[in-house]
């Protein structure tokens, strides 16, 4: 995130001064009257008065507070975060055990770059990088390559530098220009894989998607964007829309097919980097081999010719600490060597390739920990258990009784792979998980076209807003870019990570409803009492009234009303108003 230098302080106006002026609340905070008078450490200085004026969050105080003030201050501010167990709009980890928070604290100020001080630490990393080459289906006779990056964006941009890289050395071989290179995405990426074709100089060739599709890459349409300038293709395993894994076979075949119509190409063999960020340590570890195959992408690792490279987020399905990312390639032959430094520092040789240099190591070790006290069992009961509740979620909104058709799900775990139908009781999702369509534990859902029609004032998004009233973070965001206008459609979107139990899911559930049917009391409580509601301007009143109660306020008091009612006539479109999720959605995780 980018952030303005600001001299402001956002609280309310004269809060202070009107709680000290209140009897009985002298002690309630320490204000800054009280502040200025009060001691502090050993040599009798006195604390800044300007550490609680206005300004105080923005400037450096010319004296600093003893720790436990400064804990106290810092802590008691953080409580105002949401409970992270009820963050369902992250994919990231919020979970760790006792002895895995010991691992970490014991090794926190370990620093990753640091290979002759911490020897061992380099070596869990080897470790780790050998464990994910096999889970992602590297054959015996290959040896990959691979680093911890800060997440999965760093991942992504070291793959594709690769590629290009790659390119170039084929290109200028044939004597061929290497100004024009371009990669191939999604429109459902995520905004990593944006920022790698702008910071390197890249034309970014977005595939629009479609419901046929899944809301993911159709491989039939790259017969209109991949051309002899073509570096590769990302391919994601795991959309953070809605969930579903791109089919890297389909993708490899339809390259073939292209290529084998171009002869005349310097540029052969297209590589494929996969974006496992989500879904880079589900599928090793919840899904067979079969089902993969039964599902279409039998070939999605290493055993692929065409995939070159991958990544995956540690912090994620990994179970990490934040911010862990993998990055593999097959084989040394595609990273090139002018890629590769070899650094003498810090008292020994390093060969790097990594936008960072220094940067924590604990979350490595947490790593290492992970993969050797849960193993392949371990892990797989864990996403096994979350796709259950993901799938019994999905079939409980389908089969809901207070709002019968109402819901609509758009991710796909919840079928079966032979006919894309539903089982009559969730328990089959337990006894024969294997049949099911693979994908990450997650479900995107939406209200129904028929909802709609009923309640055409009632803005999907107030499901979202409310939910926040109850501690549940749940986003409402556009599909991605479409060729169906499936992208002026808006989805709920819950991820279910190891955390959320059955119960918890069924909790969720009844507040869904409650808020469902708040939301439908309060538009028949004034539609009863306002004859206006009855015109087009009426309506459309109620929904921005309801509306209202769930967009982030803007902050800005002094907007006039001529001006607001314009920002309404161009963005309340009655059931198609998303420029409150648009603006920042790609951006999250």
């Amino acid at each position: 995130m980018l952030y303005k230098h600001t001299r402001s302080q956002k609280q309310p106006r004269n809060l202070g001064q009107r709680r000290h002026n209140e009897k009985g609340l002298e002690d309630a905070a320490l204000l800054p009257e009280q502040l200025s008078k009060i001691g502090i450490s050993g040599n009798g200085q006195k604390i800044d008065p300007t550490l609680h004026s206005s300004h105080f969050h923005y400037k450096v105080p010319e004296s600093g507070v003893p720790q436990q003030t400064a804990y106290d201050l810092v802590h008691n501010e953080l409580t105002l975060d949401g409970n992270p167990h009820l963050n369902l709009a992250s994919f990231v980890n919020t979970e760790s055990t006792d002895l895995a928070k010991k691992l970490i604290a014991e090794n926190v100020d370990k620093n990753l770059a640091d290979n002759d001080e911490y020897p061992q630490l380099i070596e869990l990393t080897q470790r780790c990088i050998s464990m994910i080459s096999q889970l992602w289906k590297a054959q015996e006779n290959e040896e990959p390559i691979g680093c911890a990056t800060t997440g999965s964006s760093e991942a992504i941009m070291l793959g594709g530098l690769a590629m290009k890289k790659r390119w170039q050395h084929r290109m200028l071989a044939a004597g061929k220009p290497i100004d024009k290179p371009n990669i191939i995405m999604a429109s459902a990426c995520q905004v990593a894989l944006e920022k790698f074709a702008r910071y390197f100089e890249v034309e970014s060739r977005e595939v629009p998607v479609s419901t046929r599709s899944h809301h993911s890459l159709d491989p039939r349409n790259l017969w209109d964007v991949v051309d002899e300038n073509t570096i590769g293709v990302f391919v994601i395993l795991g959309t953070t829309y809605t969930g579903h894994f791109e089919s890297v076979d389909a993708v490899a075949e339809v390259l073939s097919q292209i290529e084998s119509q171009h002869p005349e190409w310097a540029n052969k063999q297209v590589p494929i980097h996969v974006d496992g960020a989500s879904g880079g340590f589900v599928v090793p570890f919840a899904f067979s081999d079969k089902q993969m195959t039964a599902a279409g992408n039998a070939q999605w690792g290493f055993n692929n010719p065409r995939v070159v490279s991958m990544n995956t987020s540690g912090h994620k399905f990994g179970l990490t600490t934040p911010g862990l990312g993998w990055v593999l390639w097959k084989s040394e032959d595609y990273l090139a060597e002018e890629l590769r430094f070899k650094l003498k520092y810090l008292g020994g040789v390093e060969e790097t390739f990594g936008l960072n240099f220094s940067r924590p190591g604990f979350q490595v070790v947490h790593q290492y920990f992970n993969l050797i006290s849960l193993g392949k069992q371990g892990y797989h009961d864990r996403f096994n258990k979350s796709l259950f509740v993901a799938r019994s979620f999905t079939h409980a909104l389908l089969h809901n009784e207070t709002f019968p058709g109402a819901f609509e799900p758009v991710s796909s775990i919840h079928q079966r792979i032979s006919d894309g139908s539903t089982p009559e009781h969730p328990q089959d999702y337990w006894n024969h998980p294997e049949l099911y369509t693979p994908g990450v534990p997650l479900v995107a859902f939406k209200l129904t076209p028929a909802f709609h029609k009923q309640y055409p004032e009632i803005p999907q998004s107030v499901i979202s807003g409310l939910l926040r009233a109850r501690g549940w973070i749940i986003p409402n965001y556009p599909l991605p870019k479409s060729t169906d206008g499936s992208d002026q459609q808006e989805v709920l979107r819950v991820v279910f990570r190891s955390e959320m139990s059955l119960d918890l899911a069924l909790a969720l559930l009844q507040d869904i409803e409650s808020v469902l049917g708040k939301a439908i009391r309060s538009y028949k409580a004034i539609a009863s009492s306002v004859d206006k509601l009855n015109t087009e301007g009426g309506k459309s009143l109620v929904y921005r009234m309801l509306n209202s109660l769930t967009t982030p306020d803007s902050g800005d008091d002094d907007t006039d009303d001529s001006e607001q009612q314009k920002k309404y006539k161009q963005e309340a479109r009655l059931g198609n108003d998303h420029d409150h999720v648009h603006k920042n959605y790609r951006g999250t995780c």
